[in-house]
């Protein structure tokens, strides 16, 4: 352990957290911290901080003491050291650090240490467990620290106590950045106002890369303000100094690192004035004229060693000049706020108001920008200096150029400042001048105009002179006064040259009597007084009188209007302007005239006249105002139309403008009367007269006095309830003086009998009652005549209208009004019209109709009545022929249907009334077929079949069917009838309906109607805009899927509306004709005879989430209700991004030699519209890659037989390489295991697969071979693209271009690798491409390396079998060497002699061996596998001649000796190539032969005598030929 520490702890004073103040470092300090050690920087903490208490507790719930020393606020324990740090630590060694917890209270207090689970902090001892501290003594916790990387780190211990709980930082810091500033920085003495500055060379002597942010404060400044800076390096920072004010400055230079620490380096510097001063403070400039220039010069000395910079300044101070800064940002807020108005409203932008606010906002901001960069220089309109601004070499002097031009006649004064480097203040400069107006006056001041007439024009005329040298613009000023108005000046402004004259034209026009004086001011620009011009006389007023001394009106009539004529003349010199009147008349509306009167015909205009609320306005005055010329004269008409009867005696007053009021007055008289009028005849008697007849007659009205009267015969008052009617069709009118008039009278008589009325005259202006005339007659009725009396209608259908013709002839001057009256409510009678008017010797007709609701004989009497006159009976009679049953709906005799879709119902409903006497039972059927009557349900009146109910009529059975097929009807009841039809086809049905019926108590059935149906059944049609909608859509990378629509219709063709319901599957949607998706659950769309639908097929290209290219299909289903036809309409979606086609999903290697390398090539192919942008990695996925190298093997352990000379075969079960899911180690451990299980059942499966075994055999076992490698490579450190590569990793690959991708496998020894390759496409999806291989040795294992046949017969071809089993994970190929191909003595043959294995697999050798001659003999053959070393197989055995008898004839059949294998052949060997197999059975057939031969010799000369051929024991399988006996050598010797 690194830790080091004593178990002394050091006790530094106790300092409060929020007392502390902020730990400033120098940047030595911090270089010395930084170097120390975890130990050195703890013995040196000396300052102690309380922690902060992150979850205070309820002492009075978690503590029994009640008196506590510590502040509720404070933490009862304080802990030393405050922070836990470790630093300059080494990544793997362990530190430690002991952190004391000392109880500050007077009691004691549970504490409780805990440290989160962290693999770099841990505590010594147990975490998370209690203990007591007593009061002033401590508890010692120590935290381990076990670094991974040289790094910071970050953890916490949490301290709980019953009171609080408050936390001990845990902090490890790494690798430090330390720029070696200096801690302190001089500028000694400097001029104020100048920039000083000071160059440091700053090497980063940490271990870290530095990334540093410099800051400081005014006036220093420094560049660069951040940056990084690598380990060793160096770099250059400039600190600048500029102070503004004099004097002693300091400041701080602060290093922000970026892992949080700071250092500051002290700054000093002394800022003093330097001998700069102006020649002289104060400039006076000669008096100037307005718009003229002066100029002077001032000089600024720089007796300095610096190059000083100047500005001349409005104000004193930079205070003030901020607030001038401050008082302009208004104005310029409001001319950029003009400005884009004007801007805005030129180009006809229309914005929101947030854009414009930001506009505005940004040239606001722009222009006060630049008023702070450039500052704001001293600048007036009458004093300007150049330059403004400029700079001074050291002891050089500098001119200023002061102008003057002053824009006012008045004394200037300004101050300006210069603010130049080098002073603190700025330095003043006093600038004064005079400004001198234009010298312009009048040539004479005043003017006496004498006397002058009223409202007449006079003119005269002004000089103006100018003797000034600049020009004098001047402008009158407008007067005040009444009289002043009266005046005008031509011109009243303009520009007098210097030493010229303005001659000024005045008129004057006066308009008020009386003397005046008039002074009048022209302004003068610039000049601080206005010239005068005075202006005196006298006004004088005008003379006028009338022609008449008085006006008299004399007698007249009321209502009829009179005028009398005067004249007024004006003697004066000027016009006169008057107004007429009379002071005595009404001030009410005109009052009405006879002319007038007579057009009001209403009762209330004669009976009383209406007075108003104001007295009539009776006279008239033309003209009452206007105007009289100088020395003229005006005719005056005064008209009177009196409706006041009585004397007037009245003045009529003449008013002058600008003279007065009533200034001349003529005397007015008249007298108002009412003429007396009578009537000649009061009474007329007209004797008889017919009833409402018009009579005409007239009256006789006579005047008898000197004036014209107007009168008027009233209107008939409650004319309604009147015996007779009164009327005139000339009412009122006029009446001369003398004279008589005939009123025209109309007379009706309203009653009859006798009877008399009295009718009123009223005359114009008489108050009371009107004149009387009294009218008198006898009334009576019309005389009407009726024929024929009788009428006969014979026979007639009922329920039709049968007509007759009835005349009344009118023998009168009177029209008649007749009515006729039919008995009885409900009558089969009626006479149209009804009632009426025969006019006055006139002839009508009336109609008599006859509507019979039976079959029966009818009689009937009518009544004529006559109005006011007697009443005619006429009879009638008919018969009624027919039938009384009505339909509601016309039936008979065609009954077309129209058009109706098949495989739907056709109904139609009708209601059948009994409109006769009697009651009728109807019976319906259909013509042609036979009637079936079926207690079938009707259908619904609805339209719709009750359930279970087949539309379809069956076969052999009508189209239509009548429900229901027999009915009931009481007189006047009416049923519900219902026309079903349907068919299955399309087709034009016709069909004929026959109706009989009962009638009454009749007991024999009569057709009484006959319906042809017709119907013509079709299929529903749409005509549809497109039968397939395809949708394409191509997304570049850059694109965004967005919804697609196509436009779809559908017209309905069908001469019916049909309803139809559309459907349509994801990713497709039908909407409306806006975009708008239809209701799901939308109801079924009607479509009248040739309405067309307009819809939209949405299209969502981005259904999928994926880049991938995709085709979708769905069909847009357009069924009809109730009929079963549907309409299909493919609609396909193309989505279409950069997308390739790869070859594989997969590239398996297999298994390859050992350092060795293989590639294998993939077709890439560019399926999309698009280029494509492809780039290749490996998936950086532990899981997904994986590189393994395969272990060595267990050596191999021969184990015992339980028969003799039989050696178990070691072979290892291994799985295909082509499954991926198996690692070589997987396949060992099952080849172990297997290896393991096999000895149970080694011996069954060797007698199966050994070819020859005899007692005398025996096998020796053999190790692994080709496994030397494993043991002797060493595993490297190889990474993914050390193993696999691909070329080319990235390009572009255009629309329907295919390329070539080289996958590379990198054989490294007895590796297994597997990795996903990435192939990412800009735009598109990422294809995944599994790659795996593995590399490795052959191994293979023998069963045996050695054959032994021990004794055997020498003419015997010996025969076994070797199983060469591959053990390795590659498959092999294998030559046998030292074989012969042709079966010769003393040569194994061994078949097949060559060939491949697979990994895991098997191979059995089957060798053939005939001996060259008895005795023993050892031969041997190799095995070459791959590239290996051969294996050397060794075939030993022992030879002799048995001893046989014969007992077979001489000739034997030649057989074959050698028999087939039992076992097929495994699937491996028949993958051997065709010669391997061919040679084998050339080889087995020649063998045959020799053995035979040998055998025959063998037999005949060996064989005992006295034995048979039976009692030789059984050949072995495998030995010899099928039909002899062999004797082992065993036998012989017994």
């Amino acid at each position: 352990m690194a830790s080091g520490f004593s178990g002394r702890i050091p006790t530094p004073r106790l300092l409060l957290r929020d007392r502390l103040k902020p730990n400033t470092l120098t940047p030595s300090a911090f270089q010395e911290e930084v170097s120390l050690s975890t130990k050195q920087r703890l013995a040196k903490a000396k300052k102690l901080s309380l922690p902060q208490i992150v979850q205070p507790q309820d002492k009075h719930e978690s503590s029994h003491h009640k008196f506590l020393a510590a502040e509720p606020e404070q933490s009862s324990f304080q802990p030393c050291p405050p922070e836990v740090v470790f630093q300059n630590y080494t990544p793997g060694e362990v530190y430690e650090v002991p952190v004391v917890l000392r109880n500050r209270d007077k009691v004691p207090h549970l504490v409780k240490v805990t440290l989160e689970s962290s693999p770099y902090f841990q505590l010594v001892g147990p975490n998370d467990v209690c203990c007591k501290v007593p009061p002033g003594l401590y508890a010692i916790v120590r935290v381990l620290f076990t670094p991974g990387q040289n790094k910071d780190y970050f953890h916490k211990l949490l301290c709980t106590t019953e009171r609080e709980e408050f936390i001990v930082p845990i902090r490890a810091i790494g690798p430090r950045a330390i720029l070696d500033f200096p801690d302190q920085l001089d500028f000694s003495t400097c001029p104020v106002k100048y920039s000083s500055e000071k160059t440091l060379l700053v090497r980063n002597v940490g271990n870290r890369l530095a990334r540093y942010q410099l800051s400081t404060q005014s006036p220093f400044s420094v560049i660069p303000a951040t940056g990084t800076l690598d380990v060793g390096g160096a770099m250059q920072v400039t600190v600048e100094f500029q102070p503004l004010k004099s004097g002693d400055h300091s400041g701080s230079l602060v290093v922000h690192y970026d892992t949080g620490e700071e250092t500051h380096t002290s700054l000093h510097g002394r800022a003093v004035d330097v001998p700069i001063r102006l020649g002289r403070n104060t400039v006076s400039l000669e008096k100037t004229y307005i718009g003229m220039s002066n100029r002077a010069t001032v000089r600024i000395h720089n007796q300095s060693d610096i190059t000083a910079r100047f500005q001349w300044k409005a104000v004193d101070t930079e205070e003030e000049e901020h607030q001038l800064e401050l008082r302009q940002y208004p104005r310029i807020f409001r001319q950029q706020k003009e400005k884009l108005y004007d801007f805005l409203k030129e180009r006809g932008v229309d914005i929101t108001c947030r854009e414009h606010l930001a506009l505005l906002t940004h040239s606001f901001q722009s222009e006060v920008a630049k008023i702070r960069e450039d500052g704001i220089l001293f600048h007036d309109d009458v004093f300007s200096l150049e330059p403004k601004e400029g700079e001074i070499r050291p002891n050089c002097s500098a001119e200023v150029s002061v102008f003057f031009t002053p824009q006012e006649a008045r004394v200037y004064k300004r101050a300006v400042y210069c603010d130049i480097s080098g002073r603190e203040k700025r330095m003043p400069l006093l600038l004064t001048g005079e400004g001198l107006g234009p010298r312009l006056h009048f040539q004479f001041e005043e003017l006496n105009i004498g006397e002058v007439f009223v409202r007449v024009t006079h003119r005269y005329e002004a000089v103006l002179f100018n003797n000034g040298p600049i020009e004098a613009p001047f402008k009158l000023i407008p007067p005040s006064t009444a009289m002043g108005s009266c005046f005008t000046f031509q011109p009243q402004e303009g520009i007098v040259a210097p030493s010229t004259l303005q001659a000024i034209s005045v008129s004057f026009c006066p308009t008020i009597l009386g003397q005046f004086e008039e002074e009048f001011c022209f302004d003068v620009s610039e000049s601080p007084e206005p010239v005068t011009f005075t202006i005196r006389g006298y006004v004088m007023g005008p003379t006028f009188h009338f022609d008449v001394s008085a006006l008299d009106f004399g007698d007249v009539s009321f209502g009829f209007p009179r005028t009398l004529n005067c004249c007024l003349f004006n003697t004066s010199l000027t016009p006169i302007s008057f107004q007429l009147y009379i002071p005595g008349d009404g001030l009410g509306e005109p009052s009405v005239d006879s002319s007038t009167q007579i057009r009001k015909c209403s009762s209330q205009s004669w009976r009383k006249e209406a007075q108003g609320l104001r007295r009539p306005r009776e006279f008239d005055i033309r003209p009452c105002r206007g105007t009289v010329r100088a020395l003229g004269s005006q005719d005056i008409k005064v008209t009177l139309c009196s409706n006041t009867v009585g004397e007037y005696n009245l003045q009529l007053v003449l008013d002058v403008d600008d003279v007065g009021e009533k200034v001349l007055a003529v005397p007015l008289t008249a007298r108002c009367v009412v003429p007396p009028l009578r009537v000649l005849n009061p009474v007329v008697k007209l004797g008889y007269c017919f009833f409402k007849t018009c009579y005409d007659e007239k009256l006789t009205l006579v005047n008898d006095s000197d004036f014209p009267g107007c009168y008027c015969l009233l209107p008939q008052e409650h004319k309604e309830e009147a015996a007779a009617w009164c009327s005139s069709p000339a009412p009122p009118g006029i009446i001369e003086a003398h004279s008589s008039v005939e009123i025209p009278i109309a007379f009706e008589a309203q009653s009859l009998g006798e009877c008399s009325i009295t009718a009123e005259l009223a005359v114009f202006g008489r108050a009371g009652c009107p004149l009387k005339i009294q009218l008198e007659c006898i009334g009576q009725g019309p005389v009407v005549y009726v024929h024929p009396r009788e009428i006969n209608f014979g026979s007639i259908p009922v329920l039709e209208d049968c007509f007759q013709t009835l005349h009344l002839a009118n023998q009168c001057h009177l029209p008649a009004t007749f009515r006729v009256e039919m008995p009885g409510k409900d009558s089969c009678w009626r006479i149209e019209p009804s009632h009426g008017v025969v006019p006055p010797k006139r002839d009508i007709s009336v109609t008599v109709i006859a509507n019979l609701n039976d079959t029966v004989k009818f009689r009937e009497k009518v009544k004529v009545f006559i109005e006011n006159s007697y009443t005619t009976i006429i009879s009638l009679q008919a018969v009624g022929i027919g039938t009384t049953i009505v339909t509601d709906k016309p039936l008979t005799p065609k009954l077309d249907l129209k058009s109706h879709f098949s495989f739907t119902p056709c109904y139609f409903h009708f209601k059948v009334t009994n409109r006769g006497r009697r009651m009728h039972r109807l019976y319906w059927n259909t013509e042609g077929f036979r009637t079936r009557w079926r207690r079938d349900r009707a259908p619904a009146l609805g339209g719709t079949k009750s359930k279970g109910a087949s539309p379809m009529p069956r076969p052999g059975s009508p189209v239509f069917r009548l429900w229901p097929p027999q009915v009931d009807l009481m007189p006047g009841q009416s049923a519900d009838m219902v026309l079903e039809g349907c068919s299955s086809t399309a087709q034009e049905v016709k069909e004929r309906l026959l109706c009989q019926a009962l009638v009454g108590k009749e007991i024999t059935k009569k057709q009484i109607m006959q319906v042809d149906v017709t119907c013509n059944f079709i299929c529903p049609v749409l005509q549809m805009s497109s039968r397939a909608i395809t949708f394409c859509v191509v997304k570049e990378p850059s694109d965004v899927l967005t919804q697609h629509y196509k436009p779809f219709s559908l017209k309905n063709t069908s001469p019916l509306p049909v309803s139809i319901v559309l459907d349509l599957e994801q990713p497709f949607l039908i909407c409306n004709v806006d975009w708008q998706p239809l209701p799901a659950d939308s109801k079924p769309i009607t479509l009248d005879v040739g309405e067309e639908l307009h819809l939209c097929i949405q299209f969502n290209p981005a259904y999928e989430k994926n880049l991938h290219s995709r085709v979708v299909k769905r069909v847009l289903r357009v069924r009809f209700m109730k009929h079963p036809r549907e309409e299909k309409i493919t609609v396909r979606g193309e989505v279409h991004f950069p997308n390739l086609h790869l070859q594989a999903k997969a590239v398996d290697f297999g298994c390859i030699i050992n350092d060795t390398e293989q590639v294998l090539h993939m077709e890439m192919t560019n399926c999309s519209p698009l280029a494509v942008e492809y780039r290749w990695s490996f998936l950086a996925d532990s899981l997904a890659n994986t590189i393994r190298f395969i272990s060595p093997p267990p050596k191999f352990k021969p184990q015992s037989s339980k028969k003799k000379g039989v050696f178990p075969r070691r072979y290892s079960k291994t799985e295909s390489v082509d499954e991926p899911t198996e690692t070589p180690e997987t396949m060992q451990d099952s080849a172990q295991e297997d290896s393991d299980q096999e000895p149970a059942d080694a011996e069954d499966s060797l007698e199966k697969e050994v070819l020859s075994s005899t007692p005398g055999e025996s096998r020796s076992p053999v190790r692994m071979r080709g496994l030397s490698q494993f043991s002797e490579t060493e595993h490297p450190n190889v990474t993914m693209p050390q193993v696999f590569d691909i070329m080319p990793l990235w390009g572009t690959l255009q629309p329907g271009k295919s390329q070539k991708v080289t996958f590379t496998f990198f054989g490294h020894a007895n590796i297994i690798a597997r990795a996903t390759a990435l192939c990412r496409v800009e735009g598109g999806p990422s294809y995944k491409v599994v790659l795996s291989g593995q590399a490795s040795c052959p191994s293979y294992q023998l069963d045996v390396e050695e054959i032994d046949w021990g004794l055997q017969v020498f003419n015997k071809v010996l025969k076994a079998g070797i199983t060469l089993r591959n053990n390795g994970v590659m498959k092999f190929t294998y030559v046998v060497q030292d074989s012969s191909t042709k079966p010769l003595p003393g040569v194994p043959v061994v078949v097949p002699r060559k060939g491949s294995i697979a990994p895991g697999k098997k191979r059995v050798l089957k060798v053939s061996y005939l001996p060259e001659k008895p005795g023993a003999f050892r031969r041997t053959f190799q095995v070459q596998v791959a590239h290996l070393e051969p294996a050397e197989i060794v075939l030993k055995g022992k030879t002799i001649f048995p001893g046989v008898t014969k007992c077979l004839p001489r000739m034997l059949k030649e057989e074959k000796i050698l028999e087939e294998e039992e076992e097929n052949p495994e699937k491996e060997e028949k993958e051997s190539d065709e010669s391997s197999v061919a040679m084998e059975s050339l080889v087995e057939s020649l063998m045959e032969s020799l053995i035979v031969t040998a055998e025959r010799q063998a037999s005949v000369q060996h064989l005992p005598r006295g034995s048979s051929a039976e009692g030789l024991p059984q050949q072995h399988p495998g030995s010899g030929g099928r039909g002899g006996r062999v004797i082992p050598l065993g036998k012989l010797e017994e």
